[in-house]
């Protein structure tokens, strides 16, 4: 909602055919920022202008970040381009697609250039984006009962904001819900507060972070000049950095003052936060978030992404099995959601691929597994505010509720086996004496991926620490399973430890000499033959980082046993 007190700024149509061949070819110096929307959505995708063809009267645009997109379906459709520059809007209604392309994330569309342009003078409505160096704390309340979602101001205008937060908070917010509280704070300790609507949520850039549209609203006159000031500065600021000349480029007052040291919103991390792999597995993450982002706001998500997901993780079980279950481990930035759903994916395809009855399938069931636990982050909001916190038995029995919400969104879904959705999305929570849910099926209603699926989830899910219990050690988890066979298939049991061992990779060991190391390899009994050393115990003073093989073991005393991480708070990355 525009406040008020804001001008509508005035639009005028333009339909000279070659005043529009002119305007369309100067979008490509960069001045104005462009997107583009289809038949009237509310999202807006970024894209790039590639080539304007004013003989043909055609141009050709670039989509970028458009994973959630059908090709087909573009062409069918009616676009409306969008240029900004600080101060003018420009639309071109209703292109009408030639041609749909798409390579990887990226859709390529040829267009008839437009008939209309219609311009518009953005004086009061001028939306000034932070660029680098302009950082400037931003914060929203969401839930009325917990604290508010803490991010960056991305850009500022008389009518709203945007603001950049992580992807873990991000399934906070969905388009249309008030906002009671959103401030930001200058790095001069000028604070504004205000109240507001959410009006879009989308993957921001190629970051792992979401951006949130907001509109203000019920701005007093007084609070509104204020905004308006605000915007004023910033505009002197961002012209000022980016080196532009005339009267806008001197430093703001508000940013002169640098902001108090931040906290760190992670421990410093040793190398193998940066390794390739641990890069590829959060990319993999990023996918997951978006694809929340979109079930979250009612849009579609794709079917091509997740199985392009699939096949990264499968190449790398295949190419550098030993390597890719230890970056599995270095996930610990993202959300337990997260990092349960991209560990079972990975381990059930490991099983699948060792299997040659189910290898085929391997890729649709990976896919399939990476969603399997979306429909919990589905339920958040203020009765259920945390997936990791300690739950109450009303918050427990909800979340039981998840499976057949995501079954419920992933209908429209194609290309993922439905078969496959109905084994892992809809059984891997069931048991084989009928103790499970969502149905209660018992052992002759599930199939032997199924069982599968539940042993890799239940494996994993032990092995992670919960609100109401600690962490079990691989052995533990094993031994559990192992004595339930009335729940639990025994013979996935047991190959799931002939694949990982009893000392699986990414877990704590604990040597006689006290020293306290990461599994990062095994060798062909199943033994560790590569760790990473972080801790002596009796020196608990000493930072520790050294990657020993096999042949070094010796100064480390005898393999003992599995510690719990938590005990020690170390984590592997």
């Amino acid at each position: 909602m525009e406040p008020n007190t804001q001008e509508r700024p005035r639009q005028v149509e333009i339909t000279d055919a070659a005043h529009i061949a002119d305007v369309v070819d100067s979008l490509g110096n960069e001045t104005h920022s462009l997107t583009v929307t289809l038949d009237n959505a509310p999202t807006a995708f970024p894209v790039r202008l590639s080539v304007v063809d004013p003989e043909r009267r055609q141009l050709t645009l670039t989509l970028t970040d458009a994973q959630s997109l059908n090709a087909a379906e573009i062409g069918e459709q009616a676009l409306t381009l969008r240029a900004e520059s600080l101060s003018d809007t420009l639309h071109f209604k209703t292109l009408a697609p030639l041609d749909v392309c798409r390579d990887g994330d990226c859709l390529t569309i040829e267009c008839h250039l437009p008939r209309a342009l219609y311009t518009t003078s953005k004086r009061r409505s001028l939306r000034i984006p932070f660029i680098q160096g302009m950082h400037t704390r931003a914060y929203a309340a969401v839930l009325p009962t917990q604290p508010p979602v803490a991010g960056e101001l991305r850009n500022l205008s008389a009518g709203g904001c945007l603001m950049e937060v992580p992807f873990a908070d991000s399934p906070f917010f969905k388009v249309g819900d008030t906002l009671p509280t959103v401030g930001f704070e200058f790095p001069n300790g000028e604070k504004f507060i205000a109240s507001g609507t959410v009006r879009h949520v989308g993957p921001a850039g190629r970051t792992h972070n979401a951006a949130v549209g907001i509109a203000f609203h019920n701005l007093s006159p007084e609070r509104q000049n204020r905004l308006v000031h605000y915007v004023n500065e910033a505009e002197h600021e961002a012209a000022y950095r980016s080196g532009h000349g005339g009267r806008l480029a001197r430093p703001s007052p508000l940013f002169q003052t640098p902001l108090r040291s931040r906290r760190q919103a992670q421990r410093q991390r040793d190398l193998t936060e940066s390794t390739p792999l641990v890069r590829t597995l959060r990319e993999v993450a990023r996918q997951l978030h978006i694809t929340l982002l979109a079930l979250k706001n009612d849009q579609p998500i794709s079917s091509d992404a997740m199985l392009g997901c699939a096949d990264t993780l499968l190449r790398l079980l295949t190419q550098r099995r030993q390597q890719c279950l230890y970056a599995l481990a270095c996930l610990g930035s993202e959300p337990q959601w997260i990092q349960h759903s991209i560990n079972v994916a990975a381990k059930l395809g490991d099983l699948m691929l060792a299997e040659p009855e189910f290898a085929s399938r391997a890729r649709a069931a990976v896919a399939a597994a990476l969603l399997h636990d979306m429909g919990k982050a589905l339920l958040l909001d203020e009765s259920l505010h945390s997936l990791e916190g300690a739950l109450d038995d009303a918050q427990r029995e909800r979340l039981r509720d998840h499976v057949v919400l995501l079954l419920d969104r992933l209908a429209p879904l194609e290309g993922i086996d439905t078969s496959l959705r109905h084994d892992i999305i809809g059984c891997i929570n069931e048991r084989l004496d009928g103790s499970g849910y969502p149905h209660g099926y018992r052992a002759e209603s599930l199939s032997a991926i199924a069982r599968m699926a539940a042993v890799v989830d239940v494996l994993d899910a032990m092995t992670r620490p919960r609100g109401d219990r600690p962490a079990k050690t691989a052995i533990e988890a094993y031994r559990y399973l192992y004595n339930r066979p009335e729940r639990f298939d025994k013979h996935w049991v047991t190959r799931y430890v002939q694949r990982h061992g009893f000392y699986p990779i990414g877990c704590l060991v604990r040597f006689s000499h006290g020293y306290l190391a990461w599994v990062m390899e095994l060798d062909e009994s199943g033994q560790p033959n590569r760790a990473r050393v972080v801790r002596n115990t009796s020196r608990s003073e000493l930072a520790m980082n050294h990657i020993l093989s096999r042949v070094d073991f010796g100064q480390l005393g005898q393999l003992d046993r599995l510690i719990r991480p938590e005990a020690y708070r170390l984590t592997p990355f």
